[in-house]
């Protein structure tokens, strides 16, 4: 007998079964998972496909995955995959399953990752996009695999891995707290913030960072409300601002968290005191791996086309109009979106469509056909076998894998 395509077997059956799936495989009251991939102790770093195998008695209600001790995806039907990204910095990693029945039942398997060894040779370089589609300003939903149509410098790739929609995410939400944001527009900005915690889910995680001409404030990874709230208390809207500076240190904290990462910038955009450049910023977004939005607020600033009224920005109306070029350019390269807000009080419901956003996404994962590890941007285009789409993705990225 068969149950969303869960093997149910007798005890019998169980436990030639367990025995087969290796002694490493747990039981708990009639049920076994076990992780098919990756393998135990294997040198992993960046983005990678784990699987599990599930045997029961009753049918399984849900398999979750967790990365040392933090829970990155739940599958509810097999196959049991999920991608994940372990991130960027190398070092060891523990990845368990729980896989659970309809009577509450658990099993769990759990195993090491190793940081990679400098001079071996490793087999990397899943690509993964996170695919916005809209006809007529509306989402699309509901696609399949086959409707989607990767180009990588001009070459059709396979798609290895493939989701509709409801990815876990880590954000990382930067709110501009300097001085031409004093009074309602903060206020405004801290209940959209807010608006957007309460709107994840359980497998989702943020980060709040505050900033003026420096960093001001900035809270853990976390899922609790209490903790992001309270990094949105105390800022009085003070100082000059440093846009790309904070836009810079938001990306590097989120280069070290694992899975899908988004980035959620509120600011006029006047730049004042950075040390980078829009295009020193370019230049380190080629490397990144997040989604940027970027939520404008031109609310008593400057005016939507680009023309300055604060005259207390430090920067030319020359240099001020290419730093905005450059912010733009940055958004729509990681298939993000530039949101402008003449009032504050649309803040709030900008940061639930992005979330709305988020949540129906397509992802998309292959490996290049050819690889090459020449350290060169590489473009990517998605296509969708449907007239009159808009499309957003990631525009491509920097080969700095091994070839």
């Amino acid at each position: 007998m068969t149950h969303d395509r869960t093997l149910v077997v007798g005890a019998a059956g169980l436990l030639a079964l367990s025995m087969a799936l290796g002694s490493m495989a747990v039981e708990s009251s009639g049920i076994w998972v076990d992780i098919a991939n990756p393998r135990d102790r294997q040198a992993l770093i960046g983005e990678i496909e784990i699987e599990a195998r599930v045997v029961a008695d009753a049918p399984v209600r849900d398999v979750a995955f967790f990365v040392d001790g933090r829970p990155v995806g739940m599958v509810s039907s097999a196959p049991y995959r999920l991608r994940i990204d372990l991130g960027e910095k190398n070092q060891s990693h523990e990845i368990e399953v729980v896989a659970t029945d309809v009577d509450g039942h658990e099993a769990r398997r759990r195993i090491s990752t190793l940081p990679l060894e400098l001079g071996t040779e490793y087999e990397v370089g899943l690509r993964q996009l996170y695919v916005t589609v809209l006809q007529d300003d509306e989402h699309v939903t509901g696609l399949g695999r086959e409707a989607f149509t990767v180009m990588d410098d001009g070459d059709q790739q396979k798609l290895v891995t493939f989701a509709a929609g409801g990815v876990p995410f880590t954000a990382a939400l930067l709110i501009d707290t300097s001085e031409s944001m004093v009074g309602p527009k903060l206020a405004a900005a801290r209940d959209g913030a807010l608006a957007f915690v309460d709107g994840m889910r359980d497998l989702d995680q943020a980060t709040v960072i505050t900033f003026a001409d420096t960093i001001r404030g900035v809270t853990p990874f976390t899922n609790d409300r209490e903790i992001l709230a309270a990094g949105l208390v105390g800022n009085r809207g003070e100082g000059g601002t440093a846009v790309h500076d904070a836009v810079y240190v938001a990306l590097k904290r989120l280069e070290l968290q694992q899975g899908r990462r988004v980035l959620v910038l509120l600011s006029d955009g006047i730049d004042s005191h950075s040390g980078l450049s829009g295009g020193d910023l370019l230049d380190h977004v080629r490397t990144s791996r997040a989604m940027v939005y970027w939520i404008r607020l031109v609310e008593g600033n400057d005016d939507a086309d680009g023309s300055v009224r604060m005259a207390s920005s430090w920067r030319s109306p020359k240099e001020y109009r290419s730093n905005l070029a450059a912010l733009e350019e940055i958004v729509e390269l990681t298939g993000g979106r530039v949101v402008t807000l003449r009032s504050a009080e649309e803040i709030q419901s900008v940061f639930v469509e992005i979330l709305n956003e988020l949540r129906r996404q397509y992802a998309l994962g292959y490996y290049p056909s050819e690889r090459r590890g020449d350290g060169r941007w590489h473009r990517v285009r998605v296509r969708v076998a449907r007239p009159g789409v808009l499309v957003r993705a990631h525009e491509g990225y920097l080969d700095l894998d091994p070839p």
